[in-house]
Parts: C-alpha cells; structure tokens; sequence
C-alpha cells in the first residue's frame, strides 16, 4: 500500500508515486488528510450558488487492436443546482452541447443541426445518471455536483494518499491519489481559503487496457445574467428521437 503521507520535516518534499510505491509496507490504506481535503472541497463546492469553469481535456480511446488514440478537447460547464446545467463539449471529432433546464434534457449537436430531448424533472445529477444509464450519454464532470452534496459522494474510496504540491497553472495545489472499486483517480485541489479542483485524471481500472481521462479547469466567477444561457437554442435544429441503446453513439450520424 502506498505511504500516504510525508515522512516528518518533509512537508515540503515533492514526493514521486516511485517514493510512494516504496513505501509498501504501510497498513493505513487512507490518508485521514486525505478524506479532509475532499470534505473541504466539497464543503467549498456545495457553497457555491452557480459553478463554472472551462476545462482543456483529453481523453484515451482504445482501438479494438488494444491501439490507444488521444483525443484532445475543451469544456464549458456551469450549473446552478440543483436542476441547471450547460455543458458545451467540442473534441477533435464531435461538438456537443447538453442542458439541463425547464424540467428537460437536450442534447445538441449545432453543427449539424439535430437535438434531442426528454422530460427531466429530476435534479441534474439524477438526470445525468439516467441519461448515462438510459442512453450511453456520458457527461464530463457528471459527478462534480454531488461533491458535497451527496453524504457519500467518496464512500467507495479504498485507498488515498498526498503525492505532492505541484503548481497548476500558476496557482499552488496539492496533488491526491485514490482508488476506488473499477477506478483509479487523482485530483489537485488549490492550496487556500478556496479549495477548488484544478486538475483531475481518472483511468478506468475496470477496462482492461485502462484508458485515461485527464481534465485542467480554469474557474471563473458567474456574471448577473449568466443563467440565461442554460435555454438551448434549438429553432433552427430538427428534433430526433433519443433512442436507448447499449454504447455512447446517440447521433453518431450528426458527427
């Protein structure tokens, strides 16, 4: 099991997971320092009346010949919980755009000019696990908005350690590993009076060749008037059903 934390007088010592990994023989699978830091993010989180940021993204796709491919993007989030949300998704292939407001789902694909819509009057991340579910619609950020809000938002959490203080984009962070059951995840989380995620990665342990999902976000302060982007525009666009299926290819066609 990896040591969780630094040895005395090294607090300020960049530890590598190499340093980690040597450090097997430790019982304590979990940091307690690191279950406060995920409590005081998401206390942070759950104060806060709208979230937004833009996020740089990149995501690993694997080949049925086991090739993994890296497909780059960016993200526009903001949500207003408990029922408003706007995700707008562009990657190297596909723009997306997904809302959750007025008691609906929608998803859109602009550049193509189709949508889709179902009735949603559920809060947003009850809405996103049944879109992911229902549809194979997989949302980046879908778990954001139950940190700190959901009593046991890390309740799966198995294992947790300090890996380093790392900078992020000028800004000082602390850098957390953990694993969970089928994931293995890390996150870094501001140094400060404001606790915010500015990097988070996660590989998916239950798929054999492990993909990896790595996310650098950007935070901004809501502006008066910004909830009155969360209305999809969709008059130019024509309605198409949203079909349950097994993967993630709703509109695959509109890609």
């Amino acid at each position: 099991m990896p040591k969780p934390s630094p040895p005395p007088g090294q607090k300020d010592s960049p530890q590598t997971p190499t340093n980690q990994m040597e450090s097997a023989e430790s019982n304590q699978s979990i940091d307690p320092k690191a279950m406060e830091a995920l409590q005081q993010m998401g206390k942070y989180l759950a104060s806060m009346k709208t979230l937004m940021f833009n996020a740089r993204i990149f995501t690993e796709v694997v080949l049925d010949n086991k090739q993994k491919l890296l497909i780059g993007g960016k993200v526009m989030y903001m949500a207003t919980p408990p029922d408003q949300l706007r995700v707008d998704l562009t990657t190297d292939s596909i723009t997306r755009q997904f809302f959750h407001s007025d008691n609906k789902f929608t998803m859109l694909a602009p550049r193509n000019g189709y949508f889709a819509e179902i009735e949603a009057s559920q809060p947003t991340p009850e809405v996103l696990t049944q879109a992911a579910k229902d549809y194979g619609i997989e949302i980046p950020f879908a778990d954001l908005l139950e940190w700190g809000r959901k009593p046991d938002a890390w309740a799966g959490i198995k294992e947790g350690f300090l890996v380093n203080s790392p900078m992020v984009n000028g800004q000082r962070t602390k850098h957390w590993a953990f694993r969970s059951e089928n994931l293995d995840w890390e996150i870094w989380i501001k140094v400060g009076d404001q606790p915010l995620p500015l990097r988070i990665s996660t590989v998916n342990t239950r798929d054999p060749s492990k993909p990896r999902f790595l996310a650098t976000l950007k935070w901004m302060e809501a502006k008066p008037g910004a909830t009155g982007k969360y209305k999809p525009a969709t008059e130019k666009l024509k309605k198409i059903p949203l079909k349950k299926a097994e993967t993630n290819k709703q509109m695959e066609g509109a890609q």
